[in-house]
């Protein structure tokens, strides 16, 4: 059993492997679905949606087309990436032309079925052959099963239908990855091939890269607006009134003149408080007089859960890229500390001239949800407005890991 289970940690990348490719072909065949039920309304119910409902039913059709396709380009090229041993990359936004749309749909009603039954053949063929012996006594009179091709009807038969079911097993090993990838180059062949497709594909991406950036820039003026309007503003407000009013008693009650100018110092100290504040919430002072690192472990040393700090080659970094670092590294540790649990936490940034990685992991409950405002979101939105990617892992129980790549050439 000893050597039965070193073998099997032995090949365990290759059962990994074949266990990804089975995820895909099984969502392969479920788009394959889609494909068929989205192909029958275009071929069968173009011409009465024309006539009978008109326009709008068509145009909904279209873009149910277009999300199915989106979907399915967007697991193929992660699949990819999987394959290649790559990060997978969170692309924000996939479109395609219509009719490179309606053909891959039409392919995968074929493609996509394929990929899945054979998966599903195959693992059927695996649980029932090694699990055979244990019930193939229990079946009513007159029936039987052949996972082999031969039926078990005897003890002996029986017992070797566990050689058959390695068969199956070394089948869907070597079967299914390499099915998934078929698959999924297909994918590609299709909607990305020549030029146009990856120029216009790429098009797309920096037009959603774009929207994200202006959405962000606009959500930071808003809130800048309401900082500057709801704090400093009414403190200034004050000030301006109290002197008002010194003016009119100076001569009067010179007393209480003086009250109000204690008053009116204290309003304006306050009024510079936030002012600094909001400036700092813009580009901390602290970034432009000492650099990245000090930040983040100025940063560090303030969290609320104890936080080691690991940073390397952090030279000529643009501005952008150290503020993004710098509040990316902030919102994370701030979840740290309201959401997590932790005991610790960890900073890492890494740059190498091209990218800056900056990874902030703890030792929390994890089952973070950036869709639950947790913050998350934000950092996701951050990075993207400079054409960053974002990774998060975070299962339940922990741990969780926050990991930000910023391009740093522009």
């Amino acid at each position: 059993m000893a050597h039965l289970g070193a073998s099997l940690l032995g090949h365990r990348p290759t059962l990994e492997r074949a266990a990804v490719g089975a995820r895909y072909t099984l969502s392969a065949g479920v788009g394959a679905l889609r494909s068929w039920l989205i192909l029958g309304g275009f071929l069968f119910g173009q011409v009465p949606v024309i006539l009978l409902v008109g326009a709008p039913l068509l145009r909904r059709m279209t873009a149910l087309l277009e999300r199915n396709t989106e979907r399915d380009a967007r697991a193929a090229l992660a699949h990819l990436d999987r394959a290649a041993g790559k990060e997978v990359t969170n692309t924000t936004a996939l479109r395609f032309e219509f009719w490179r749309s309606l053909c891959w749909t039409a392919a995968n009603c074929l493609l996509g079925l394929v990929g899945a039954l054979t998966a599903f053949v195959l693992a059927v063929g695996v649980v029932v052959s090694l699990t055979c012996p244990l019930w193939w006594w229990a079946l009513p009179p007159g029936i039987a099963v052949s996972p082999g091709g031969y039926p078990v009807d005897s003890w002996a038969a029986a017992l070797w239908t566990p050689l058959v079911g390695l068969a199956y097993l070394g089948l869907f090993v070597f079967c299914v990855p390499r099915l998934a990838t078929g698959h999924a180059l297909a994918l590609r062949r299709i909607l990305l091939s020549g030029e146009t497709g990856g120029l216009r594909t790429r098009i797309a991406e920096v037009t959603a890269l774009r929207r994200v950036a202006l959405e962000a820039h606009g959500l930071e003026l808003r809130r800048i607006e309401r900082d500057l309007h709801d704090g400093t503003q009414n403190r200034l407000v004050a000030v301006r009134m109290h002197l008002g009013l010194v003016e009119r008693l100076l001569d009067e009650d010179p007393e209480h003149a003086r009250r109000l100018i204690t008053v009116a110092k204290g309003a304006a100290e306050e009024a510079l408080k936030e002012l600094r504040a909001v400036v700092r919430s813009i580009y901390p002072p602290i970034l432009a007089d000492q650099g990245l690192a000090t930040a983040v472990t100025s940063l560090a040393s303030r969290s609320a859960v104890p936080c080691a700090v690991e940073v390397e080659r952090l030279s000529g970094l643009p501005a952008a890229v150290e503020t993004a670092a710098y509040f990316v590294v902030t919102e994370a540790l701030t979840n740290v500390a309201k959401h997590s649990g932790a005991a610790s936490a960890r900073v890492t940034i890494v740059g190498d001239g091209e990218e800056l990685v900056v990874t902030v992991a703890d030792d929390g409950r994890g089952g973070a949800d950036e869709y639950r405002g947790s913050g998350l979101a934000g950092i996701r939105q951050r990075a993207a407005a400079l054409e960053g990617r974002t990774r998060i892992e975070s299962p339940p129980g922990g741990p969780t890991t926050i990991e930000v790549r910023l391009p740093c050439a522009f």
